[in-house]
């Protein structure tokens, strides 16, 4: 998705426009849409800004509703890969993604056992 325009462009074409040019040649100068430039003075006259709206934004987590769920799993069984919990969840009626699963902890800040080969203690290394 593009992004808009700067504010100093916007404005700049408002300025044009109020100054008496015709809408088409304000369009052509900035090399930018005719609808763009419309949109422009519609937001002009009803706000006197020229400010975008909010652009993007977050989704919510599909797991979010499960929250309290995903906690207990995690909870009764701290060492669970993610693939584990998927499973549990899965078992649970609700499918997500591996990768969907990671995010959700992550942003949680909860912690999970991070890979499914891992050594009971450490070695020291040998010559």
């Amino acid at each position: 998705m593009a992004k808009p325009y700067s504010n100093d462009l916007r404005e700049r074409v408002v300025k044009a426009v109020e100054g008496g040019q015709p809408q088409n040649s304000v369009a052509k100068m900035f090399k930018i849409g005719i609808a763009t430039v419309e949109r422009y003075m519609a937001r002009w006259r009803r706000s006197e800004s020229v400010k975008p709206d909010k652009f993007g934004g977050h989704l919510k987590f599909k797991l979010a509703e499960h929250a309290g769920m995903v906690k207990a799993l995690v909870k009764a069984e701290p060492d669970a890969t993610l693939a584990e919990l998927q499973t549990r969840l899965s078992d649970q009626g609700i499918e997500v993604s591996v990768a969907a699963l990671h995010r959700f902890l992550r942003a949680e800040k909860i912690t999970y056992k991070k890979n499914p080969v891992r050594h009971g203690t450490k070695t020291s290394r040998r010559r």
